[in-house]
């Protein structure tokens, strides 16, 4: 019985560090991805790219959607003009416009980034934007 305990008492903390690491890599690899798609349709840094595909009235709304995800993971304070042009608070309606929801989030992960400071936060960071 005692062993059990033990092994689970190792076992998690185990298993909560590989959680959190493939969550971290997989914020990565679609910061990467999404990027690249922006900045290979309009040439410029990173930041400027998502965000002139954002305001791209002919590109698709899930790819603009992705740009806006993307703007708030990377917590870019030169972003929130755009976002905010595009949020209005209304329900969402994918089909049509952009995902309020999404705007939202991002909008409010660019506002609070100084609640985020620290040394895990930073260390996180940086592991989720390759590009810095």
């Amino acid at each position: 019985m005692r062993r059990k305990l033990l092994l689970i008492g190792a076992g998690l903390p185990v298993l909560v560090l590989l959680v959190l690491a493939g969550m971290i890599v997989s914020i990565r690899s679609g910061l990467q991805r999404f990027s690249d798609d922006a900045v290979a349709r309009f040439p410029g840094d990173r930041t400027a790219a998502l965000m002139r595909l954002v305001d791209c009235d002919s590109c698709s709304l899930e790819d603009r959607n992705h740009a806006v995800w993307a703007l708030g993971q990377m917590v870019e304070v030169r972003a929130i003009s755009v976002l905010r042009k595009h949020y209005d608070g209304q329900p969402c309606t994918h089909t049509t416009r952009l995902c309020q929801y999404e705007l939202r989030k991002a909008i409010r992960m660019i506002e609070t980034r100084h609640q985020r400071e620290g040394p895990i936060w930073r260390l996180v960071a940086k592991w989720h934007q390759p590009w810095h």
